[in-house]
Parts: structure tokens; sequence; C-alpha cells
């Protein structure tokens, strides 16, 4: 468990290191459109998580499709997180 947690934390960080380096003043317009973008993707992945999770239908299907929607959660979760705050970290410092 410790490990998925250091590899969330690492995917974190390095999608703020990196968004906030690739962040330009003149692209303020873009940084805001990305932050858009990642909070979408984020309550994307919770609501589908949800949904997915009140399901109570057991198929091969429902299954694989549980076990990827972890995947997708856990990683995408921990570079939107990474992305948004990065941007906005540009967004504040960069001018």
């Amino acid at each position: 468990m410790r490990f998925l947690i250091f590899v969330w934390i690492t995917l974190a960080v390095a999608a703020t290191a990196s968004a906030w380096y690739a962040m330009q003043p003149s692209k303020r317009g873009a940084a805001w459109f990305w932050i858009a973008v990642c909070v979408v993707l984020l309550a994307t992945f919770a609501v589908s998580f949800v949904m997915l999770s009140a399901s109570s239908e057991k198929t091969l299907l429902s299954i694989a499709l549980y076990f990827l929607n972890w995947g997708m959660a856990a990683g995408g979760a921990a570079i939107c997180v990474g992305a948004i705050a990065g941007l906005a970290l540009g967004l504040a410092f960069k001018r």
C-alpha cells in the first residue's frame, strides 16, 4: 500500500512540476482551459467510480471495468491534481 501511495504522490508531483515549468505567462487562457479540462476529468472519474461501485450485477465485463476504473481513477486523479496545482502556481507566480 505504501508503494501505491508513493507512486500516486510521485505522479502528482511530477505533473505539478511539469505543468508549472511548461506554463508560459502569455498563455494564461490556455492554462485556464486545461485547468477546466482537468476538473471535468476529475468529476467524470468520480461519477463513474460511484456509479460503477453502486452496480450489484457482477459479470466478467463489470469486474474488468471495475479494475480498469480503479486504475484510471488512481492514475488520472494524480495527474489531474498535479496539473491543476502546477498551472495554478504558474498563474499565480509567473507574470
